[in-house]
């Protein structure tokens, strides 16, 4: 699922810096508070932005999918 993979990436990001934000400011590394303030508000809002964008096409393929598989025909299981 190629659609929301963007949108996966900037929250693992968002994480990754929220631990740097909890450490920084345990540890009271100020100027580091300010670069993951920065980091989480740009991926945050442009990971938001893009899963907005494509969640159309995602739920248009699932529904696609679902569809083929509703429209298979199983073969008979009479072979016994």
């Amino acid at each position: 699922m190629h659609h929301l993979a963007l949108p996966f990436y900037c929250a693992v990001i968002v994480g990754l810096l929220l631990a740097l934000l909890a450490r920084a400011i345990y540890t009271g590394a100020d100027s580091f508070v300010l670069l993951a303030l920065g980091g989480i508000a740009y991926f945050g809002w442009h990971g938001w932005k893009d899963a907005r964008r494509c969640w159309p096409a995602f739920r248009a393929e699932m529904q696609r999918r679902t569809d083929e598989r509703r429209r298979r025909v199983m073969p008979a299981d009479d072979t016994h």
